[in-house]
């Protein structure tokens, strides 16, 4: 019983549009969360999976002995694909000479991700396979070192191998910068042949992974909690600061449009309910009055929710689905590789959510409803049938977990609900002060009358103001993230960023190797003093690498570290604690997320040893680097007082020309202790990384712009029956249709007003915070956004009050008081 009289209920309540504005704004909830949900996730794993052709592979154990089986069982069992390399310096010789090289012996399978290139005359293709057995391949700087071309032979042990081919690129080599010499790459059978595994050798074994992503993670993670001394698991993030900042920077950027989808669509639900509510109160008190009882009536009215949820999630679903898979396949063509499959249970989630939001919005008022006494029929009062503060409070605690557990980042989600929440106090609070100094000072017949009604309501006229404020708030919060932020971070990238570092360069040489650079037009390449040194004591105490729980930390405490010295602070480092150093006394600057990561702070005495040779001091100052500028910077650097003294070698970084081949050779003949290191690959994987995260901002922004408009929809509908009704009491007082328009224009012009400068100022604050706190861009504030938004405000609400005047135009004051819904 109770369902058919809800289908037929529901039936008529959709044709006369009963349910227009709720059910669009959960349409919209679940097809944004859906669509965004699902490009962001296939684009974050498009991302990852680009970023990991640096590793060739999903994942890297790497160990100091042989991997053992079990890692690779495991592997096998998560249904992953798997090969193994090894690494380890070797002297190789040919025609009289010989050069100590990085040789990487590899089996069938390698790269897992990526690809290997071979020169090929003027040109490249992409290698077939492994070396064959016999052969390997070889870096230009070993054969212009050795004299090596293909075709040549060489020594290596005990072993004779033919060159069958020059590498041009290999997708894991810009991440080893521990090894600087030329590379060699043979096949990992000829290895025991050369008798180079004897023991004592340095060699780093390593098992690549390869799979699906839930896949990785699961190994990744039960692997961890077996890794024995020496063991580690790589990604491309501890190898790479440049990558893993993009990496991050991109991911906050998908959460942070996520983050604001979600926010927009439960403000659209919230205002949309309220308007629900008011339309079902005469419904509801018909049903008392006629002796239906409170149980069944909340049966019927829950009834009506589950429909209109269902309804919503399977249009929303559909038209999210739909939307992302055209977008993406739109984009197609201009991304690096295929966007992964698209996961089913992004659509089970905004289902999920969106009815959390339904329950948490309309539910407080529905069951408030089922207590609404006979004569509200008679009465036709306007007071909302739910205790409004309940209602919020309830959708709001709704809205605020649903916003924590999309945001991911505790920063990023309480900015964005910042903005929302101060959007809403700021413009009801600005409101009243503007309502009551106007009120004093106004001149007119239209204004004084228009100001009076607004006063006379104020608590709905502040709501009005809040809900079109938050509504605009979104449009520009979106269009700050969109223009700033994202133009800032492309900005942030130079276009002839460094692609070439130049290490192991000797003082002796500095002048000489400086003219080289300038005499092929390289002008910005400034040499900076370099050493090496392992970190051994933290206040007196020995660094206790077992003792630090993070396997970053204890990488970072394991390796020796590239030390430098100098008093000045580069363009591209901010001091972000304590004092600058002093060239003349003793101090350490550490980089900020190295200190995070290591627990350091402004204060703690520093050990280092160098090459035997303790070196202690103070940290006096943290610091923040600029890893997109590709410009030689270091984790840790002192002050001359402490390693002028002791014997260093120059490091640079440049930018070379793609079309110039000739440079690297000559610094190879002319200085051959000089490495040149190619760091093209990487810095071309970031701005792989960045244009992928533009064009999956470019995707989303569009449903968080739906979203955006259906919240100023319903932030103006919510608030009609009000204005309408107002309308109605004038026309039936004898008001002239000219007054009514003047009055109504009053009205659009100080709700706009407010609500315009209170988003425009919202937008541009958050805009700040968020650049500043959370995605560390260098964003000024927008002075012009607040003025657009003004004009925009008093636009959007001149616009409906007067569609709303032309409609209300065609109906009689006597039916408008009658049913103001």
């Amino acid at each position: 019983m109770i369902w058919r009289l809800t289908l037929r209920r529901f039936r008529r309540g959709l044709v006369a549009g009963d349910y227009r504005t709720l059910l669009a704004a959960l349409i919209v909830t679940v097809a944004a969360l859906t669509a965004v949900g699902i490009l962001t996730g296939r684009m974050g794993s498009l991302l990852n999976a680009q970023a990991n052709t640096l590793l060739a592979a999903d994942a890297v154990l790497s160990a100091d002995h042989p991997v053992p089986d079990q890692y690779q069982q495991s592997a096998s069992a998560s249904h992953l694909t798997s090969t193994h390399t090894a690494g380890f310096p070797s002297m190789v010789s040919a025609n009289g000479k010989a050069r100590l090289s990085a040789i990487k012996a590899v089996n069938a399978g390698y790269p897992l991700r990526g690809t290997v290139t071979l020169q090929d005359g003027p040109g490249v293709r992409p290698a077939k396979g492994i070396p064959a057995p016999g052969e390997v391949w070889i870096d230009p700087r070993l054969g212009v070192l050795l004299g090596l071309k293909v075709g040549s032979t060489l020594d290596l042990g005990l072993s004779h191998f033919k060159v069958a081919a020059v590498l041009d690129k290999e997708p894991d080599a810009a991440l080893d910068f521990s090894s600087l010499q030329p590379r060699l790459t043979m096949n990992a059978a000829d290895l025991p042949a050369t008798g180079l595994l004897g023991f004592g050798s340095r060699v780093r074994y390593r098992l690549l992974v390869a799979g699906a992503v839930p896949d990785v993670t699961a190994w990744k993670t039960a692997t961890k909690g077996h890794l024995q001394r020496g063991e580690r698991l790589e990604d491309v993030r501890s190898a790479r600061p440049e990558v893993k900042v993009t990496l991050e920077r991109a991911e906050d950027f998908l959460r942070l449009v996520t983050l604001l989808a979600a926010a927009l669509a439960s403000a659209a639900v919230l205002l949309a309910a309220r308007r629900h509510a008011l339309r079902q109160t005469d419904a509801v008190a018909l049903f008392v009055a006629i002796g239906a009882s409170r149980r069944r009536i909340a049966g019927m009215l829950w009834a009506e929710l589950f429909i209109l949820w269902l309804l919503a999630a399977l249009i929303g679903g559909a038209i999210g689905w739909s939307a992302q898979a055209g977008l993406g396949w739109l984009v197609q063509d201009r991304l690096p590789a295929p966007l992964p499959p698209g996961d089913l249970g992004h659509w089970l989630i905004a289902a999920g959510l969106g009815g959390i939001l339904l329950l948490g919005t309309a539910g407080p008022a529905l069951l408030q409803l089922a207590r609404t006494p006979p004569v509200r029929v008679l009465r036709h009062d306007s007071t909302a049938p739910a205790s409004v503060w309940a209602t919020w409070l309830l959708a709001g605690l709704c809205a605020i977990a649903l916003m924590f557990w999309l945001g991911g980042r505790l920063k990023l989600t309480l900015i964005v609900l910042g903005a929302m929440a101060g959007a809403l106090v700021v413009s009801a609070l600005l409101g009243w002060a503007c309502l009551s100094l106007l009120s004093r000072f106004s001149r007119g017949f239209a204004a004084r009358i228009a100001l009076r009604q607004l006063i006379r309501r104020r608590w709905l006229s502040m709501a009005q103001m809040a809900a079109l404020a938050m509504g605009l708030l979104g449009v520009w919060l979106l269009t700050v993230v969109e223009h700033d932020l994202l133009a800032t971070w492309q900005s942030k990238i130079p276009e002839h960023a460094p692609n070439q570092f130049a290490i192991n360069i000797q003082p002796a040489q500095a002048m000489a190797f400086s003219r080289t650079l300038a005499a092929a037009g390289v002008t910005d390449a400034p040499l900076q003093p370099m050493i090496r040194g392992r970190w051994t004591e933290r206040n007196g105490q020995p660094v206790k690498v077992d003792g630090l729980k993070d396997d970053r930390a204890r990488q970072l405490a394991e390796r020796e570290f590239n030390l430098s010295w100098g008093d000045t602070l580069r363009e591209d480092n901010r001091l972000q604690a304590g004092v600058p150093l002093r060239e003349s006394a003793p101090g350490f600057s550490v980089e900020s997320g190295l200190a995070e990561t290591l627990h350091i702070k402004v204060g703690d005495e520093l050990t280092f040893d160098v090459a035997g040779t303790p070196i202690t001091a103070r940290v006096i100052n943290l610091r923040k680097v600029d890893w997109d500028s590709f410009k030689v910077n270091f984790f840790v650097t002192g002050t001359g007082a402490l390693f002028r003294n002791l014997p260093a070698s120059l490091i640079t970084s440049f930018y070379l020309p793609p079309g110039n081949t000739t440079l690297v050779p000559q610094i190879v003949n002319a200085y051959p202790n000089v490495t040149v290191i190619d760091v093209g690959e990487v810095l071309a994987e970031v701005r792989r990384v960045l244009g992928l995260a533009t064009s999956a901002l470019s995707l989303v922004f569009t449903f968080c712009l739906v979203a955006a408009l259906v919240v100023l929809v319903a932030a103006l509908e919510t608030t009609a029956p009000e204005r309408q009704r107002e309308v109605a009491i004038l026309r039936a007082l004898g008001a002239q249709r000219q007054h009514i328009a003047a009055i109504q224009r009053w009205e659009g012009l100080a709700i706009g007003a407010v609500a315009g400068l209170v988003a425009g100022l919202g937008a541009s604050v958050a805009g700040w915070a968020l650049g500043k706190q959370v995605l560390d861009l260098p964003v000024s504030f927008n002075a012009w956004l607040p003025l657009v938004s003004v004009v925009s405000g008093v636009a959007l609400a001149s616009a409906v009050t007067a569609w709303e005047r032309r409609r209300l135009s065609r109906v009689t004051a006597l039916t408008l008081l009658r049913d103001p819904a």
